[in-house]
């Protein structure tokens, strides 16, 4: 029988105690963390012996080490300051949710508190007093679900928090999906606002989780843990694992913050401790099992990894996991990019990571619409979307929604409004299909005429461009200007003669690849 959540509005507080429990060469005290993980049958949220039952068999880590519990529930683990103890939720269990949706399945441990200069971050906790007990709830997860994936929400204030709430969140409302998840940059640099736009999101009505962006820590932190220090009293931990249905998720962060004498920046790596923690997730992780992982920065690309020892041995980590996809985004940009040997990634089966265009699209900028709201089309011609990915035993597919619009809208189509009747004129038809794998099979028809292949080029987008052009042509204007196109993954285009009566003819694109079809439709006015 299913058992209601409790809604909490802070981190997992029990009681914690961190126990001595030998010297280590240097004749220093080593600290261990003990606890319980139990089925919360009293519903208190805190352990009772009397009515609780503790549960075996259930991961638990550090950020480091993972272990299991014992038939008595019980697990152990070594406690370093500035570090977070969670639970690794198992599949057909539930943890605490709080009033915006988040989970509450950790204990950040940071004796003198972790901060920068800006925000608020993370007091101090102090010893611990007592165990890290952690309480699960039974929850029926199916093998066959949805993920809802926004890719950077990234507001700079209140008022494009509005716009996502008017673009995107109003028609998510009681969304047919088991969670949602945003890939990073979650604000713009202003972390006050962490609260309000967890609360907007939170309207939808499903649990969320956040993935830890470059925009999300404070750089007035002075070292990687402070810059963090805001993030962690909102969210918790920065990476983390949990299983839902029959797939694992792996939240990952992939922003290290370097503090130099003279200047301080970031730069993309894991670090040895998450390095150390995916090693044993990857290594008790059965290697049929579907593997999500959840990140901010692409693997690949101008601003993949700095640390190329640490890149490879993530290949190989992942090589061993061939049913494994990696959602990423801070691109601005959507496309699929199979990972493969000439990258240096090892498996006989090419990674499919997927950057996920963002539901702020182009950092909320371009020509408001009647309503308000920037178009903030992206640089590849994409326009502001979330996607769904579905989950089908160890088998996955993702489906691409442009906000406000229709869920049939898939592409948009460039080609002559009009061209002269009755001689032979060359056309160019180019269609932007937005989700489209690289190998779909692409093809066109103008009237009656027969379908001919189209074929899959990296390059601007003609219709982004035209936009961009028009908006440069208006000057000096009271909105956020749009950014510079770049080249899109996602552009098929054919060259043709015609010779057509006067008259409108439809110019038609049917699409298919290994997930979906996509139909797509404009007119040609022959005069």
């Amino acid at each position: 029988m299913k058992r209601s959540i409790l809604l909490i509005t802070s981190a997992l507080v029990l009681h914690f105690m961190c126990f001595p429990e030998k010297t280590d060469v240097n004749g220093r005290d080593t600290k261990v963390v003990k606890g319980i993980v139990f089925h919360d049958l009293s519903g208190s949220g805190s352990y009772d012996p009397e009515s609780d039952k503790p549960l075996k068999g259930i991961a638990v880590s550090n950020g480091r080490e993972v272990t299991v519990t014992d038939r008595y529930g019980k697990y152990k683990l070594p406690l370093r300051d500035n570090s977070a103890i969670f639970v690794i939720k198992p599949r057909n269990w539930t943890v605490l949710l709080d009033k915006r949706k988040l989970h509450r399945f950790y204990y950040m441990h940071s004796t003198t508190g972790t901060s920068g200069n800006d925000y608020r971050g993370l007091p101090p906790t102090g010893p611990l007093t007592g165990p890290v007990n952690f309480p699960l709830y039974p929850s029926d997860e199916p093998d066959s679900f949805k993920v809802l994936v926004f890719g950077d929400t990234q507001p700079r204030n209140e008022q494009e928090i509005y716009y996502l709430c008017y673009d995107a969140l109003s028609e998510l409302w009681g969304v047919d999906a088991a969670f949602g998840v945003t890939l990073g940059d979650v604000v713009f640099d202003n972390l006050d606002l962490f609260d309000h736009l967890t609360e907007s999101i939170a309207t939808v009505g499903i649990p969320w989780r956040y993935v830890l962006g470059n925009h999300d820590i404070d750089f007035s932190g002075n070292s990687n843990h402070d810059a963090r220090g805001a993030w962690y009293r909102t969210f918790g931990p920065s990476y983390y694992s949990f299983s839902y249905g029959p797939a694992h998720f792996i939240v990952l962060d992939n922003i290290r913050w370097i503090v130099e004498e003279n200047r301080s920046y970031y730069m993309t790596g894991l670090g040895e401790d998450q390095m150390e923690f995916l090693r044993n997730e990857f290594g008790r992780v059965d290697r049929d099992q579907l593997v999500v992982l959840l990140v901010h920065i692409p693997w690949t690309g101008s601003t993949a990894w700095q640390i190329e020892s640490e890149q490879q041995e993530f290949y190989d980590l992942l090589a061993g996991h061939p049913k494994s996809v990696s959602l990423v985004a801070h691109t601005h940009r959507h496309y699929h990019h199979l990972i493969g040997r000439e990258e240096g990634f090892p498996g006989d089966v090419p990674h499919h990571m997927v950057s996920v265009g963002t539901v702020g699209g182009a950092w909320w900028s371009g020509a408001p619409d009647e309503y308000g709201i920037p178009h903030s089309m992206m640089p590849d011609g994409t326009p502001t979307s979330y996607t769904f990915l579905h989950i089908y035993g160890n088998d996955w597919k993702m489906s691409w929604r442009a906000s406000r619009r229709p869920a049939g809208f898939q592409m948009h189509i460039a080609a002559p409004d009009v061209i002269e009747a009755q001689q032979h004129v060359s056309v160019t038809v180019k269609a932007n299909i937005f989700n489209a794998l690289p190998l779909a099979e692409v093809e066109v028809r103008i009237g009656e005429g027969e379908w001919l292949r189209m074929v899959r080029t990296s390059k601007h987008d003609p219709v982004r461009l035209a936009v961009e052009e028009r908006e440069k042509e208006l000057g000096e204007v009271p909105w956020r200007n749009l950014g510079r196109s770049s080249v899109s993954e996602h552009i098929w285009f054919v060259e043709t003669e015609v010779l057509l009566d006067p008259g409108v003819y439809p110019i038609e694109i049917r699409a298919a690849d290994d997930w979906w079809e996509y139909e797509g439709r404009r007119l040609l006015h022959v005069k």
